[in-house]
């Protein structure tokens, strides 16, 4: 490990203030570190261990040097974002059990592979991943299996969600405009009040899915329908 936990924290590992852009933690063992206000732009935690690892008000994305952030393959089970900017970070193939992402700015930043289960049988697994209240335009969630996630009232804006399992998912608030989804189901997931303008029914699977009046409309739209008022 090249850095190591503020003096005196070394029971809670706090890391505050830091500027660790460029390091390399790929591999370490970073489970339950708290992660305060760092510079994590260029840092690589690429297959690191960051269990129930915490991050609030990290900045991993320098938009003159397009540095970011890279934490692919890394085990982020039960760990949590909070008020960072993620920009174009990669979280490909991250095992992502209760991951939480609150108040991000995560546009470009790829989900894509990552594992959001945890087997509890031979049988059986469940499901866990919360991002709420953040900008995720023209991020990748392809290969994904979120069955009975929270993802609300997040800037969704032309995702890549191809091959992406949403059933029972709750998207409220959420605007998925122009989003592009092959293989995308949302069974009975929840999409009221969010906003969308490319579900097509004849190519995405909405059995069961849960809409308000007024967004009848834009499900019809794609088919071509022409809805009038009464004369």
């Amino acid at each position: 490990m090249t850095d190591t936990p503020a003096d005196g924290d070394s029971e809670q590992q706090l890391w505050q203030d830091r500027d660790l852009s460029g390091k390399s933690f790929a591999g370490e063992d970073l489970s339950g570190v708290r992660f305060a206000n760092c510079d994590l732009r260029g840092t690589s935690f690429r297959g690191a261990d960051l269990t129930e690892a915490s991050f609030e008000g990290c900045v991993a994305f320098d938009p003159d040097g397009d540095q970011c952030a890279d934490f692919s393959y890394a085990n982020l089970r039960e760990a949590s974002f909070r008020n960072c900017d993620l920009t174009a970070g990669e979280f490909a193939n991250i095992r992502g059990y209760d991951l939480r992402l609150e108040n991000c700015q995560l546009g470009g930043v790829s989900f894509a592979g990552a594992d959001f289960r945890l087997p509890i049988g031979n049988h059986s697994e469940l499901t866990a991943f919360t991002m709420t209240g953040c900008n995720f335009a023209y991020g990748d969630l392809s290969s994904t299996f979120l069955k009975g996630c929270v993802l609300t009232d997040n800037r969704m804006i032309e995702a890549v969600l191809h091959e992406t399992t949403l059933d029972e998912a709750v998207l409220s608030g959420s605007d998925l405009s122009n989003v592009s989804g092959r293989g995308l189901s949302l069974r009975g997931a929840d999409l009221r009040g969010a906003v969308f303008n490319s579900l097509d029914p004849r190519r995405v699977d909405l059995d069961g899915v849960r809409i308000s009046l007024e967004q009848t409309l834009c499900l019809l739209e794609p088919l071509g329908v022409i809805v009038e008022p009464d004369a």
